[in-house]
């Protein structure tokens, strides 16, 4: 099962890594663009954890941060953060219709916070108050209405690795 559940997270990070490249960040948006990438990454904390949610968040966050122009890391630390705080949210029982959209926020937030105070401390002289207030106002509500799509797709693809394949026959 491990394996397959590898595959499954690399597969669908490099997905939404190349979509978000090549499809979201063209979109003609008002403000800053969706992350498909971390509400994917928020997704698999939903579903499994919070420590999934902290390998998928470090792993995706290290492949975007070798195709940006900032030091190799930041995504990195702000997407596992954001990743292990919204698994802890993982329940095996029926949740909320609602929870996922709180969560997604919380973690979009959670990761814009983590860029910003690493951008901070590394003397980054683009993290100032309004391209931080700018991206939350603009790129958050975007990550939530991403929500619906996202977050059932990868809920269902990991209760079908949990189906026992010889009950299937």
């Amino acid at each position: 099962m491990t394996a397959q559940r590898f595959l499954l997270g690399a597969a669908t990070v490099v997905t939404a890594l190349l979509l978000q490249l090549t499809v979201v960040s063209r979109l003609p948006l008002p403000g800053a663009a969706p992350d498909l990438l971390l509400v994917l990454i928020i997704a698999f904390a939903l579903a499994e954890g919070p420590m999934a949610g902290m390998v998928t968040g470090f792993i995706g966050g290290l492949l975007a941060d070798g195709l940006s122009a900032h030091e190799i890391g930041r995504l990195a630390l702000a997407y596992a953060v954001a990743g292990y705080l919204t698994g802890l949210l993982h329940d095996e029982t029926e949740r909320s219709t609602l929870q996922p959209f709180g969560a997604v926020a919380l973690g979009a937030l959670t990761a814009l916070g983590a860029y910003a105070v690493e951008g901070i401390l590394l003397g980054d002289p683009r993290i100032t108050l309004y391209p931080v207030l700018r991206a939350a106002l603009s790129s958050v509500p975007y990550d939530v209405v991403l929500t619906p799509f996202v977050v059932p797709l990868v809920a269902g693809l990991v209760r079908r690795l949990d189906v026992d394949p010889l009950r299937r026959l």
